[in-house]
């Protein structure tokens, strides 16, 4: 493998950083026994559950799906916005 180019600088042309410059030392850390902090319990104030009541079913949607079967959606005229076209007018989409 032929390497070209100046040795600062990697294959991608970034400078390298330098192995050799002086690192700033930190003071040697002191050793310290582990003691664990006592463990504290936080009172908190004692909230009662919702109370259980009878299964109620979902409202009846499906006249939305009838009657959304007569129109459909699509942009206004190249604006951005969207509009709602009944499906006899959808030829006239754009124009």
């Amino acid at each position: 493998m032929i390497i070209k180019g100046h040795m600062t600088y990697d294959q991608h042309g970034r400078k390298r950083k330098s192995k050799f410059t002086k690192a700033v030392r930190s003071p040697a850390q002191q050793w310290k026994t582990y003691a664990p902090e006592p463990t504290t319990r936080r009172e908190t104030k004692e909230y009662p559950s919702a109370p259980l009541s009878e299964y109620t079913p979902a409202r009846d949607t499906s006249y939305k799906q009838k009657a959304s079967e007569k129109y459909t959606v699509s942009i206004a005229y190249n604006k951005g916005a969207y509009q709602v076209i009944p499906k006899e007018e959808v030829k006239h989409i754009g124009k």
